[in-house]
């Protein structure tokens, strides 16, 4: 069976703005799902990625639709494939990679294994992906679907929630709390220079954060 829904509303450049300025471990300091798991590994040292999530779903050995949803890429998208599964089948390489980045994709992240990692290489469109194989899906025609909840990563993932990723991972947000996260984020970013001098000067972390009287706050004795 396929399903083709519409594309999604693209996140505003103020949020994405905002996001530019933090990474995805900072992101991670705040949230308890929404991470993809270490699996998705980054194929380019980056720096961080923000785009509007495009979701695609490919099962097994066909790749029928992932080249519509390339087509209809938009300049901050951000790809997002579920394979359904199959670690087997290349869902994606060098051509499809070229048309997305041609079509102004920030980046994608296939929970798979691709092929022509050279070119991937080459052309430069950012990609967290599982592995590599030389046995690629083919036009089966038989099942896809382009903008449904899909799962990447142990992630579920809605066309239109806010991606952000770097070398460390790939973080999934719904725009409705990216702003929040964000900021928390910021703030986490800010204070880093400060922390350093600190420790230069001879203060301790554990001090700094009175990490000793935190665990006795939870009801533990520790010396």
């Amino acid at each position: 069976m396929f399903q083709v829904n519409p594309m999604p509303e693209q996140i505003d450049a103020d949020l994405l703005a905002l996001l530019r300025q933090v990474d995805a471990v900072k992101i991670g300091h705040f949230i308890r799902e929404g991470a993809m798991d270490p699996g998705m590994i980054s194929l380019l040292p980056r720096a961080v990625e923000v785009g509007t999530a495009v979701t695609v779903k490919a099962p097994g050995a066909d790749g029928t639709i992932i080249p519509l949803a390339v087509s209809r890429l938009r300049p901050g998208d951000f790809l997002i494939i579920d394979r359904d599964g199959d670690t087997r089948h290349a869902a994606w390489g060098g051509m499809l990679a070229y048309a997305a980045k041609v079509a102004g994709a920030v980046g994608v992240a296939i929970d798979g294994v691709a092929c022509d990692i050279a070119k991937l290489r080459e052309h430069g469109l950012p990609t967290w992906y599982r592995g590599a194989s030389a046995l690629t899906t083919q036009r089966l025609g038989e099942a896809g679907e382009l903008n449904t909840r899909v799962m990447c990563g142990g992630v579920a993932v809605d066309p239109g929630d806010v991606v952000v990723a770097d070398e460390s991972g790939v973080v999934v947000l719904k725009r409705d709390e990216a702003a929040s996260f964000a900021e928390k984020a910021l703030a986490v970013v800010r204070s880093e220079p400060g922390t350093k001098s600190r420790i230069d000067a001879g203060e301790k972390l554990a001090d700094m954060r009175d990490t000793l009287g935190f665990i006795r706050s939870r009801g533990f004795e520790v010396a």
